[in-house]
């Protein structure tokens, strides 16, 4: 018997919490469903909302013969984890965006700031920019994003014309205001010329409005974006029109969620593809409850396995996926470079 524990915080006080964790067991579910046998067995256990009962939810599912775990759902709880993880060589599948424990036996399955960056940024230079301005929030999240985009830009030739950043905390978005300003005096105009703004809804409207205003429009500038920006308001504004960002390959999850929809009467969360996915890869591997078919070799193939999202695979135990990049166009956006089917050449 091959057994799956799946930690959620089933038993959240927060209703919007407790319905993602209900949505994840179900699309684990589904999948053992579909792409299962008899010998895997789910074990779904309450994570809680802490570190402490991460630990706590850990330590029982190992203690009950857990061969793998999919799970935490929360970056607190993914360091609470991994220390049981490594020491029993129990493998564990995060939907955390945590990547730090990432490594041996933890593997990181979700949707990650720096790869949507460094796939926005390597299509921009493959249809030619040629200078880039990083405008990002203070703070982890756009740490990460401003790393991935460096990295690639210098790797695609594009040169680096400021990391600007600014204070996501600051009342009536001054910060990000006066940061857009400062942007667009130093950027010029031309169609070599790219900004990359990882943000969302009412920021990213006043920030795209700023930039405009201040001579950096969409019509003289390439704006680049993450799949934040997949949002009617934000594709309704005919200040973006011209932009570019990226998504997961949705054509990929639309038979998903249909099958999801039958079998429970609702739509699927957006994390609820991960947990599917996890489940199906580890079933597949497993059939007959052969538990070393899911080695660590397996899980690391290099032409990686086509999921809900689209293609997806583990580098150095982070997911990497392939991306669909689109471009916003009359209030809606189009489709200019589908995701890949391969990471083959």
């Amino acid at each position: 018997m091959v057994r799956v524990a799946l930690l959620a915080p089933f038993a959240s006080s927060n209703p919007a919490i407790q319905n993602e964790a209900l949505a994840l067991h179900n699309a684990a579910e589904l999948a053992l469903f579909e792409q299962g046998d008899s010998t895997m067995l789910l074990m779904p256990i309450d994570s809680g909302d802490t570190p402490e009962s991460a630990r706590t939810a850990a330590i029982e599912a190992i203690r009950s013969g857990a061969d793998f775990v999919l799970g935490p759902l929360f970056a607190s709880g993914v360091g609470a984890i991994a220390p049981y993880s490594r020491a029993n060589n129990v493998a564990m599948f995060s939907f955390s965006t945590d990547i730090s424990e990432a490594g041996r036996t933890i593997y990181v399955l979700t949707f990650l700031p720096e790869d949507e960056a460094r796939n926005i940024v390597r299509y921009a230079g493959q249809r030619g920019i040629k200078r880039l301005i990083v405008l990002a929030p203070e703070g982890r999240y756009g740490d990460r994003v401003s790393t991935a985009a460096r990295e690639t830009a210098s790797a695609m030739g594009l040169k680096i014309l400021v990391d600007q950043r600014y204070d996501p905390r600051s009342s009536g978005l001054d910060s990000a205001i006066e940061a857009s300003r400062r942007v667009a005096r130093m950027i010029g105009t031309g169609r070599e010329n790219a900004i990359l703004i990882p943000e969302r809804g009412p920021v990213l409207r006043s920030i795209v409005q700023t930039l405009t205003e201040a001579g950096a429009s969409s019509r003289n500038v390439r704006y680049l974006g993450t799949g934040l920006w997949n949002d009617a308001e934000v594709l309704s504004d005919v200040r973006m029109e011209g932009a570019w960002f990226v998504t997961p390959d949705f054509g990929a999850r639309a038979g998903f969620e249909a099958r999801f929809n039958e079998a429970y009467q609702q739509k699927p969360t957006r994390l609820a593809g991960i947990a599917y996915d996890a489940t199906a890869m580890l079933a597949r591997m497993t059939k007959g409850g052969n538990k070393s078919g899911a080695s660590p070799r397996a899980i690391e193939a290099p032409e990686g396995f086509s999921g809900v999202d689209g293609l997806f695979r583990f580098k150095a135990h982070v997911v990497e996926r392939g991306m669909a990049v689109n471009e916003v166009v009359a209030r809606r956006s189009k489709v200019v470079q589908e995701a890949p089917q391969s990471f083959l050449p």
